[in-house]
């Protein structure tokens, strides 16, 4: 973009009472740019320009794109909706065999037998609490 530029104002013949008024000159020289760029010229000269603080001017077309493309979709699933119509089919048949755990399987593990817990002998203490025998309280 700017050798297109740097060449319209090194091939140009500018008078110095024109050039005066520098700021209508290139007012002038952009709007007949702009009239032969292509789309792609155009979105790649402003593509990463400021547009406020947190925005560029990419993030708010790919924002907006965005939001078209969504409505656009909602609108087509929207469309084939209202003429869909529904079938209801039997579930398939479990075609599984019954017999997956078998006697091919190791047999479980038995229990092991519970040992039988004595019964703590307790001895009642000075101050009326019952404590184990043999533990001597501090």
């Amino acid at each position: 973009m700017k050798t297109k530029i740097n060449e319209i104002v090194q091939n140009g013949e500018w008078e110095f009472a024109k050039l005066l008024k520098l700021s209508d000159i290139c007012n002038d020289l952009a709007k007949d740019m702009y009239a032969n760029l292509s789309s792609e010229e155009i979105l790649e000269l402003v593509w990463e320009s400021q547009y406020d603080e947190s925005n560029t001017i990419g993030m708010i077309v790919m924002s907006h794109t965005l939001q078209n493309l969504k409505s656009e979709f909602i609108d087509s699933f929207q469309k084939y909706f209202e003429t869909a119509t529904v079938q209801f089919k039997t579930p398939a048949k479990d075609d599984t065999p019954k017999n997956l755990i078998g006697n091919n399987q190791p047999p479980l593990p038995k229990p092991k037998a519970k040992k039988d817990k004595k019964p703590i002998k307790t001895v009642k203490g000075n101050d009326g609490i019952d404590t184990p025998e043999g533990v001597k309280r501090v």
